[in-house]
């Protein structure tokens, strides 16, 4: 468990971080890189069929 003030040590000058919670308790936290991105499942497949790609679920094929 990590405490609220603790967080606001952790936080850097710049950049983004994730704050993971569980039953509204701070578990951990991580700065994200530059070269990472967060996004949901749903977004992500969101992105990959505007890039064109088709997205399949497996064992299935489209004809």
């Amino acid at each position: 468990m990590i405490e609220i003030e603790e967080v606001t040590e952790q936080l850097p000058a710049d950049g983004r971080v994730l704050i993971t919670c569980k039953n509204g308790i701070i578990c951990s936290v991580r700065q994200v890189h530059e070269n990472e991105h967060v996004a949901t499942l749903n977004a992500l497949i969101e992105i990959a069929k505007m890039a064109g790609y088709t997205i399949t679920k497996n064992g299935c094929v489209k004809v």
